[in-house]
């Protein structure tokens, strides 16, 4: 693996002569330089609205837009028209919600991030689905609520907490053999190892583009292309339509229909780019790089008194982060500390 802090420019910072340790990754990735100058080209020299008219400008900036779509839809494996661009994982998981009224029977297992647990658990006829501390899923809840007619679960891929993996092969075959389908929150794990969601058979699929290098305001919902067909938009505007009458309107096809609106052009090109840094880095590479370091944390951690550390045992059984409590300490009271002293 390259050493790529030069890559960053924020890493050039040093507050009070130290240099940054950023550990924040879970929160939001810091971008290298190729976004930054994707994002401040199309500023300088492409600004103009996508799909909307046909002025050189205009033309430049939907091809650069729909490129975008092309390359990230390909890091994925999947096909563009398969992908939707929203304001985020959160609005794509909310997209979802929205464009299947008629789900009744959803649930959510106890380790989701909030944007993945809200819409799905708290409302007449969902329900949490049980994890233990070393994150697995309870199957024996799973399979009760597949046999009382659950309709759709909402899984992680990574939990930002224990940093753990459900077995997602398993829980998909389980539900899928149900009659129940499965929406994959990829937002922790996109940025940190493959991830092929045909492969995994997963419905739909929830990615946010902060965390994979490119900027805030703009993520993904990947879905089957003929669930994408069934589902409802969550939002009447530009662009979703072909035609609009004075009588009625026709809806384009998936996934414009779903992109009402201005979209996040200047993040749908700085993503295009970090997907490309990834791409050149190696998502293997990148996961086999995490892996040494989270076993490296691990080993250290265990060493110092009075650390605990929370989620699964085994550090080959983790991903990418490691959650820790120190005895009589208060978590913000550490993190601070790390902080205003070692720039953590």
């Amino acid at each position: 693996m390259r050493d790529v802090r030069t890559d960053f420019p924020l890493l050039r910072r040093q507050p009070d002569g130290k240099r940054i340790v950023y550990l924040d990754s879970a929160a939001t990735a810091l971008k290298p330089q190729t976004v930054v100058d994707a994002v401040s080209h199309f500023y300088t020299s492409q600004t103009a609205a996508v799909h909307r008219a046909v002025h050189r400008l205009a033309e430049e900036a939907t091809e650069a837009y729909e490129n975008a779509r092309v390359r990230i839809a390909h890091f994925f494996h999947v096909a563009p028209q398969e992908v939707v661009f929203t304001r985020g994982a959160t609005s794509a998981i909310n997209l979802v919600r929205r464009g299947f009224p008629h789900l009744r029977r959803t649930a959510a297992t106890a380790m989701e991030h909030h944007s993945n647990l809200l819409p799905w658990a708290f409302h007449d006829g969902g329900t949490i689905i049980a994890v233990d501390a070393e994150g697995n899923v309870d199957l024996r809840q799973l399979d009760e609520a597949l046999e009382r007619g659950l309709e759709l679960l909402a899984l992680t891929h990574l939990s930002n907490v224990l940093g753990c993996q459900p077995d997602v092969a398993e829980i998909v075959a389980r539900a899928h053999a149900a009659g129940a389908m499965v929406l994959l929150d990829a937002a922790q794990s996109a940025a940190h190892m493959p991830v092929q969601p045909r492969k995994l058979d997963v419905d739909f699929m929830t990615v946010s583009g902060h965390k994979m290098l490119g900027p805030s305001g703009v993520g993904l919902l990947y879905g089957k292309a003929e669930l994408l067909d069934r589902m409802q938009p969550d939002q009447l505007g530009g662009h979703i339509v072909d035609q609009v009458h004075l009588s009625g309107y026709e809806l384009q096809k998936p996934p414009h229909r779903f992109e009402a609106g201005t979209p996040p052009i200047e993040g749908v090109l700085g993503w295009g780019a970090g997907v490309d840094y990834l791409e050149d880095l190696g998502m293997e590479q990148v996961a086999l790089h995490q892996q040494d370091l989270v076993r490296y944390a691990h080993e250290r951690l265990q060493r110092i008194p009075h650390v605990r550390i929370v989620g699964p045992s085994d550090p080959a059984h983790r991903q990418a982060l490691l959650s820790f409590n120190v005895d009589g300490l208060e978590a913000h009271g550490v993190a601070r500390m790390l902080s205003q002293r070692f720039n953590v």
